[in-house]
């Protein structure tokens, strides 16, 4: 009995070496944050790109750490692979745009939203697509990589892709105007953004759809993003009710994307295979790579 619930608590035994290896990298861009060595203004885009570089950097400092203790992980065996990334990224960004676009037009037509020209000049715009990679990249690294995998080798994989997606909605709980729907579709889009990286065996799909999602919802339709502000070639009012126009934290807090989410989960899950992850793949991997060298 002992030995079947060590068994399936590993994963968590795991995914905290992870996170706490993560902290340690990410403890000198908090230094430099937290001690003023170089004056930030907190809400320049500037301060905000050099966080998220450095929030990425501790998770891929914290992956590699992690390799290096558990040594049958690689890159590789957690969806980081260079073959069809760019690809992937791109397509995926269209996937994400046409999401946001689609939710956005039904709280349109509803009368739930009212859009204006808004003031984003061209180097912000260049900046802001920076940005939006470099959060796409850090949040898909931390809650998509390691944790995907370990969590997908000994639980049945909705239950992974719930854990993950979980954590990834509860990330949000700290943001302005977050409420439970926007926690659910949070999880949803973790959900789907899941779904893509175990089909594809490739993380450069869900960090496209994400960049798309947050750069359409932001910068070209300016929707606050999960309650953060950012300047947008639209400037987008919510009207009426929270659960319908999404309020002060976005789109992501109205029930039209959560009706979208559903409808493209349960098509994906009902048209795509997603082969199960297991323990002996990884050994199966490197042995491939050693054959192929």
């Amino acid at each position: 009995m002992e030995e079947k619930i060590l068994y399936y608590l590993m994963p968590v035994f795991k995914l905290v070496l992870f996170l706490a290896l993560a902290f340690i990298c990410f403890f000198p861009t908090l230094m430099v944050l937290t001690f003023d060595f170089i004056p930030f203004d907190e809400t320049s885009i500037y301060t905000q790109i050099f966080y998220e570089f450095g929030v990425a950097l501790s998770v891929v400092g914290g992956l590699l750490m992690t390799f290096y203790i558990l040594k049958n992980y690689d890159l590789t065996s957690v969806f980081i692979v260079k073959e069809k990334a760019v690809s992937g990224f791109l397509k995926g960004s269209l996937i994400g745009f046409g999401i946001l676009v689609t939710c956005s037009a039904l709280a349109y037509f509803n009368g739930n939203v009212v859009f204006s020209l808004g003031k984003i000049s061209i180097a912000t715009f260049s900046l802001y697509i920076i940005y939006y990679i470099i959060v796409a990249i850090f949040e898909e690294l931390l809650f998509r990589t390691f944790p995907l995998r370990v969590f997908s080798e000994r639980y049945p994989t909705i239950l992974a892709i719930v854990l993950t997606s979980g954590l990834f909605g509860l990330a949000h709980l700290g943001n302005v105007g977050f409420t439970w729907l926007a926690m659910l579709n949070i999880t949803l889009a973790g959900s789907l953004f899941a779904l893509f990286i175990l089909q594809k065996r490739n993380i450069s799909w869900a960090i496209g759809i994400h960049f798309g999602w947050n750069f359409t919802q932001g910068t070209l339709l300016g929707y606050q993003v999960s309650g953060t502000h950012s300047p947008g070639v639209l400037s987008a009012k919510p009207i009426g009710l929270e659960y319908l126009s999404g309020g002060v934290f976005g789109i992501e807090n109205s029930i039209f994307c959560t009706g979208v989410m559903v409808i493209l989960i349960l098509i994906l899950m009902m048209s795509i295979k997603i082969e199960p992850i297991n323990e002996n793949d990884i050994y199966e991997e490197i042995e491939e790579e050693i054959e192929a060298t």
